[in-house]
């Protein structure tokens, strides 16, 4: 799927009244099927704006596109269905439920169709080797497990559109390239457009597109 913004801009207003731009006038276009990864300094704004492009957040000024259509123009019935249809969204830190299982977590984003889904998460369950992990709770696993099971967790509904946010931010080098190896493939092998937020610039490398923002800006991209 196709992603565009249009003068997208995103500000808060303190409690002293003054307002504090996080993006401004942010204008870009992430063809179907493409891996662009979000690089810069923390504080740049690079998480804030894959919230919007996953229409968790809402922009203050400008469009958000998917495939043309203006996203936050339309309902919240019709973003609550765009994100439970075509978007998988990958976390800095797993935020996985305590209460629940590996499994179940890994169903959470398609409960109301979990049925519909035991093949799917089976599978998932042997792609990220957390088979014999499934009935495990979270304490019970080590931060990779804990990550790979939210890569599933992001990937049960086979999206269009997987967002990433520092995937490998809090794991060690090893297990980081397991999740990019995991990661990469799995866009690759549903076409799926794979957008990325980090600061490993050798995962950076393995996209087609590199965008560089700073102050809440794109100040450069390059393929």
């Amino acid at each position: 799927m196709r992603i565009q913004t249009i003068n997208l801009s995103k500000s808060y207003t303190k409690r002293a009244g003054a307002d504090v731009e996080i993006l401004k006038n942010i204008r870009i276009d992430i063809a179907s099927g493409q891996k662009v990864a979000f690089t810069g300094p923390s504080g740049a704004g690079k998480s804030t704006l894959i919230h919007i492009l996953g229409l968790m957040d809402r922009p203050t000024l400008g469009k958000a596109l998917i495939d043309g259509k203006d996203c936050f123009a339309l309902s919240d019935s019709f973003l609550c269905a765009m994100r439970k249809e075509n978007i998988g969204f990958m976390f800095q830190f797993h935020y996985l439920l305590s209460d629940f299982t590996v499994l179940e977590n890994i169903l959470i984003p398609v409960w109301n169709d979990k049925k519909k889904f035991a093949a799917r998460s089976q599978e998932l369950l042997e792609k990220t080797g957390l088979t014999h992990r499934k009935n495990h709770f979270p304490s019970e696993l080590s931060g990779g497990e804990q990550q790979r099971a939210a890569l599933a967790r992001a990937l049960i509904n086979s999206p269009k559109i997987i967002f990433a946010d520092e995937p490998t931010g809090n794991l060690d080098r090893e297990t980081g390239e397991a999740i990019e190896e995991l990661l990469l493939n799995s866009a690759a092998e549903n076409k799926a457009t794979l957008v990325l937020v980090t600061h490993n610039e050798e995962l950076a490398a393995k996209t087609d597109v590199q965008i560089k923002m700073k102050d809440g800006k794109i100040i450069c991209d390059k393929t």
